[in-house]
């Protein structure tokens, strides 16, 4: 959060001196939409109490949809956008980590997927800026607003009757990015690192209707990488 805040500041101190009186400013929109591949950074992952150290990531596409607005000052710009997102994740591991007496087959598995409102606040360079033809990076902050109601999340093979998962309402990470455009098209191509773990906690309740917070810990930073054709009107 930090990175976030910082690389924030950056971009506002560096406003005035984008906003010279000989440069033409002008503000363009645009819509994109594209794939993306969420991986998470396991901190910390135990099941009743016992770490598991051995564990099998499953990356899924997921997809998002995008409107943007754009200040294009000479060749640098600075982009806002809000964006409908859909994370799918799952990870697996063996159940005799946690469960002596279950067969080597067995597995255990955590399948997530958490929906939500994108807004970034990026700056970016036009390293070519020819005609219709251009390449620019970008970076910047992005805050993920977590739609509750559209996540969901799914446990098998666990000694629990109801598993609850509690995900920050709002997280943060920092986003590269190199876009290659031949107007009005454009191709993104954008890593986001995420700044914290995503989760506050599980409270699960057992076959006997106990009912605890820490028996199951899932803690993770969420890296995603990305690609998105748009177009700028």
């Amino acid at each position: 959060m930090r990175t976030a805040l910082s690389v924030l500041l950056l971009t506002i101190a560096l406003l005035p001196g984008f906003a010279q009186p000989k440069q033409p400013v002008n503000i363009t929109y645009g819509v994109k939409s594209g794939f993306s591949s969420t991986i998470y950074e396991v901190q910390q992952l135990s099941v009743m109490h016992q770490p598991i150290t051995e564990h099998t990531a499953h990356s899924e596409i997921s997809s998002f949809y995008t409107a943007f607005m754009r200040l294009n000052i000479n060749r640098h710009y600075l982009q806002t956008e809000c964006s409908y997102n859909i994370s799918r994740y799952s990870l697996s591991f063996s159940t005799n980590q946690w469960d002596p007496n279950a067969g080597p087959q067995e597995q255990s598995r955590i399948a997530t997927k958490i929906a939500g409102l994108e807004v970034p606040l990026y700056y970016g360079y036009h390293i070519l800026k020819e005609g219709p033809y251009g390449m620019s990076f970008y970076i910047g902050p992005k805050a993920k607003f977590v739609l509750t109601d559209h996540s969901s999340h799914s446990f098998e093979k666990f000694p629990y009757k109801l598993i609850d998962e509690s995900i920050h309402p709002v997280n943060f990470s920092l986003m590269l990015g190199l876009g290659i455009s031949i107007s009005p098209v454009f191709f993104d191509f954008s890593f986001e690192y995420g700044l914290h773990n995503i989760s506050r906690n599980f409270i699960t309740t057992d076959p006997d209707n106990n009912i605890e917070i820490g028996s199951l810990i899932f803690n993770r930073r969420k890296n995603v990488l990305s690609f998105s054709i748009g177009f700028i009107f």
